[in-house]
């Protein structure tokens, strides 16, 4: 280990024990579905992120035979990657022949940035492609330096394995293509799509191995995955509105909880008041034009790629899970343009430490699923209820995850959520009714403390709006550090 850069080195450490100590304390539903299905070795290749639950199974064998929970060892698996993602923009910054403190400074930034923090604690898919396709640019950086044929090959070996861990890397891909491009070489061009025919070909592999022969009508949908279904591309108002207030949710958390948090206890307006005072002071030593003596087309390439990223997220409706790369492309390109910046990203690190530690880290952590895990007992008890819930997906993962069953006819979507469908919520009124008379229970939580979501912005009143209609007897209530999550047993009006 170069000496100059120990400090680096135990940021890498501290980053990567607070992923360890901090794991998400509520988990998604696809992150309780890929747990689910490494558990019982279903679905294991997905087409959007082909080799992630592959991955997922070989990691979890081991601890799985000790008695470990596959859902919490995943994210121990995404926490390592995060780890080696660190060490990936470390190598980075050593090509740039770059200061132990500009070093340390912008590892601290890209590892607290909230999209790492928030991915790097949970089971989701985008930690993983991430290091790859830094490793990519690392051997990119290193083909700027001698144009080896080895790192242009391992530069599209790294970019195409990205791809088969998140589809959405074919961006990144593009973007070092297009650097090779800008080369004018044509066996250079050559080389880099020859290494990449393992995307394809590992596709192929994969669809002989489920489906027992090629079809190209099942081929081209197992391609599509979700965009068959769910996804759409689209340019609205909407999603321009989501995208801006994600792309900054990327680096700093940003949620209507946190309104919930000081609710609860003023204190919490302290982490928030120390964090804008620093963010501020950094704008007193604001850096200079300054430059650094790496190829500038290394910084375009990569200009490029998150251009090509963000376009991408914006068109699905400002996906925040599409923008986990941003931040880490932002820091690594920063001293390409600025010089002296050390006091104003120190400042900014500070700021932006306190309040992702404060307002993403801990709430996130110590977020409980009781209120989840009691809808799902209900749902799968004796007397089956009907059971309305505001995340239909979440509650049936985390039974799929306990039970291996993945049909729950008593499961019903909100109201909300059926109207985004086009489907009318009212259909909702002859289950109630037709429960009721029967003598079967009807619980909801779609009855919860108002939170400012992205959810709770498209879906509206709908949900308090239909349940007026009838009498809500408070079942339970959880006051979490998050706010107040309730459950209500639905009667008829007297």
């Amino acid at each position: 280990m170069p000496s100059g850069y120990k400090y680096s080195w135990l940021i890498i450490a501290i980053l990567t024990c607070l992923y360890l100590c901090f794991p998400c304390g509520l988990s998604t539903g696809d992150s309780w579905y890929y747990a689910a299905s490494v558990k019982y070795g279903r679905e294991i290749f997905v087409p959007h992120h082909l080799l992630y639950n592959a991955l997922g199974l070989v990691f979890c064998r081991i601890p799985s035979q000790m008695g470990f929970e596959v859902i919490s060892s995943m994210k121990v698996m995404n926490a390592l990657f995060a780890f080696l993602t660190l060490i990936a923009v470390q190598q980075i910054l050593y090509r740039y022949k770059l200061t132990e403190k500009q070093t340390a400074i912008i590892i601290s930034l890209a590892g607290l940035s909230f999209s790492v923090i928030r991915y790097a604690t949970e089971n989701e898919t985008y930690i993983v492609p991430l290091f790859f396709a830094l490793i990519a640019s690392f051997n990119y950086l290193k083909y700027l330096d001698n144009r080896g044929v080895k790192n242009l090959l391992y530069t599209g070996l790294w970019a195409s394995i990205s791809i088969l861990f998140h589809q959405t890397y074919i961006f990144w891909w593009l973007g070092l293509l297009f650097g090779f491009i800008l080369e004018k070489n044509k066996k250079q061009i050559l080389l880099y799509l020859l290494i990449s025919l393992i995307v394809p070909v590992t596709y192929l592999i994969v669809i002989l191995t489920i489906q027992g022969g090629f079809v190209w009508h099942n081929i081209i949908g197992f391609l599509l995955g979700d965009f068959n279904t769910t996804a759409k591309l689209e340019i609205s108002v909407r999603a321009l509105f989501f995208s801006v207030v994600n792309l900054g949710r990327s680096f700093i958390q940003v949620h209507g909880y946190m309104f919930n948090m000081v609710k609860g206890s003023f204190f919490w307006v302290l982490p928030g008041v120390v964090s804008l005072l620093f963010g501020a002071s950094a704008l007193l030593k604001f850096p200079g034009k300054g430059t650094i003596s790496i190829p500038k087309r290394f910084a375009f390439v990569h200009i490029v790629i998150l251009i090509l990223q963000l376009i991408f997220a914006a068109l699905l409706n400002g996906n925040a899970e599409f923008m986990v790369m941003i931040p880490v492309l932002v820091f690594i390109l920063f001293p390409f343009f600025t010089s002296g910046y050390e006091k104003f990203l120190f400042r900014i690190l500070v700021g932006m430490a306190i309040w992702n530690i404060s307002y993403g880290l801990i709430p996130l952590h110590y977020k409980d699923g009781a209120p989840e895990k009691f809808l799902c007992k209900a749902a799968m008890s004796v007397d089956k209820p009907v059971v309305i819930v505001s995340d239909e997906q979440l509650i049936n993962s985390m039974i799929y995850y306990q039970t291996g069953e993945t049909i729950f006819p008593n499961i019903y979507k909100s109201p909300a959520v059926l109207q985004l469908l086009r489907a009318e919520p009212t259909i909702l009124d002859e289950v109630i009714v037709n429960s009721l008379k029967r003598g079967v229970a009807v619980v909801t939580n779609c009855i919860n403390e108002n939170t400012i979501s992205k959810s709770s912005i498209i879906e509206g009143t709908v949900n308090h709006d239909f349940f007026r209609r009838y009498d809500a007897i408070l079942i339970k209530s959880w006051k979490l550090i998050t706010g107040t999550s309730s459950v209500h047993r639905i009667e008829k009006k007297l």
